[in-house]
């Protein structure tokens, strides 16, 4: 029998008394060829009574082990787990069972005062910190799996050897350069401030983690202009990279809000210097179209892969995914040589796609803005790192059925 959870194992003692009352999982490669392939898949409801770590998945043919988690929702219970590998046109199917699990929180969502650490096991990956900055929340420090930066140090940390241009660029964040005409991406006086105001539904697990946060958007005289509900799950696949799914839920406060038509925005981090092409320390940046470096900015394209040298030896990357449900999808890029990268649907003009407002957008008083992102961290350049395979995953994913 081969146990499936990555470098790192969870062993499961399987209980088989109740096996039969639980259902079998059938996943279908219709498109693509999968590997790594992290899912999610809705229970039917009369599965919502059930949650928690003490399940695997085990494949009809007993070759194959997985690990899974479930988590109950408001929609009802979810069953996250992750396929290995599934080639195009190609069927697995796993029964479900309880099982009695070690390592059940191999990925650790904790609150720590005002912020939030993930752990991979008992190594930081990265913490959402609601007080290091002076307008936003980020996520600050990101780690590799041997605990090399992924992002900028500077402003954060007071480094020498570190770029020290744009003190805005902090991490991983989301925040708006006009928002009804203010600013909410600088950090000069006068700008708008996006405050966190509170945390919920921490889980962990073998398989993910996440959380849901809060936060008002402050105008710069105090005033309510927005608020938003953001969702984070972090995912650790089996060969040791990461992903971070960010759901943002936007709803505006009293009256309409209009998303300007600037290149400031909207989701972006700052990569470490080695990533970035300008600073040649053999660091690139690719897109789904085909396009390298600096031709990368003012472009529509699915994804967006920044990759280079960590440590003067090993190669890793930083991959963001546009849903197709987003807004304008293909969004464009904000995404410069060295080290920004950005996702923003709003900068036509600015990107050369219009006329002055022409990427404006307006969210009713009583309406929302729900926008999805994905990142990956990953080991390796583009090709070595999966991308393709991993943007598939997220876009396209195999059909999982139940019965």
């Amino acid at each position: 029998m081969i146990l499936t959870t990555g470098a790192l194992l969870i062993y499961s003692v399987l209980v088989t008394s109740s096996a039969r009352a639980l259902p079998v999982i059938t996943v279908s490669a219709q498109n693509h060829s999968y590997h790594n392939c992290a899912l999610d898949l809705l229970l039917p409801k009369k599965y919502n009574s059930m949650s928690g770590n003490a399940f695997t998945l085990e494949s009809t043919d007993h070759q194959e082990m997985l690990p899974c988690q479930i988590i109950k929702t408001g929609k009802g219970s979810h069953l996250f787990f992750i396929v290995s590998d599934i080639e195009k046109g190609n069927k697995k199917s796993y029964h479900l069972k309880k099982s009695i699990s070690v390592n059940s929180d191999m990925v650790a969502v904790r609150e720590n005062s005002r912020d939030i650490e993930v752990k991979i096991g008992t190594t930081l990956f990265t913490k959402y910190t609601t007080h290091s900055g002076p307008n936003k929340p980020f996520f600050y420090p990101i780690y590799t799996p041997d605990g090399h930066h992924l992002t900028r140090q500077w402003p954060v940390e007071d480094v020498a050897s570190d770029t020290h241009d744009h003190p805005h660029h902090r991490g991983l964040w989301f925040t708006h350069g006009s928002v009804n005409g203010v600013d909410f991406w600088g950090e000069t006086p006068g700008t708008g401030k996006t405050v966190a105001t509170g945390f919920k539904e921490l889980v962990s697990g073998p398989v993910c983690g996440s959380f849901i946060t809060t936060s008002d958007w402050l105008n710069p005289d105090g005033s309510l202009a927005a608020t938003d509900n953001r969702t984070i799950a972090i995912t650790l696949l089996p060969n040791g990279d990461r992903l971070l799914d960010f759901e943002i839920v936007f709803k505006p406060h009293g009256k309409p809000v209009v998303f300007g038509d600037t290149k400031e925005g909207m989701f972006g981090l700052r990569t470490t210097d080695t990533l970035a092409p300008s600073r040649k320390h053999g660091g690139h940046m690719i897109n789904s179209e085909g396009q390298k470096d600096g031709d990368c900015w003012a472009k529509k394209a699915s994804w967006v892969d920044y990759y280079g040298p960590i440590s003067g030896e090993s190669t890793y990357g930083i991959s963001m995914f546009d849903n197709s449900a987003n807004l304008r999808h293909p969004q464009t890029w904000h995404a410069r040589d060295y080290g920004l990268f950005a996702v923003n649907p709003f900068g036509l003009h600015d990107f050369g796609m219009g006329a002055k407002g022409a990427g404006d957008y307006t969210v009713p008083a009583d309406g929302s803005m729900t926008l999805k992102y994905r990142l990956l961290f990953h080991k390796g350049d583009t090709e070595t790192g999966g991308v393709i395979a991993q943007y598939h995953a997220y876009a396209d994913p195999p059909v999982v059925s139940i019965q």
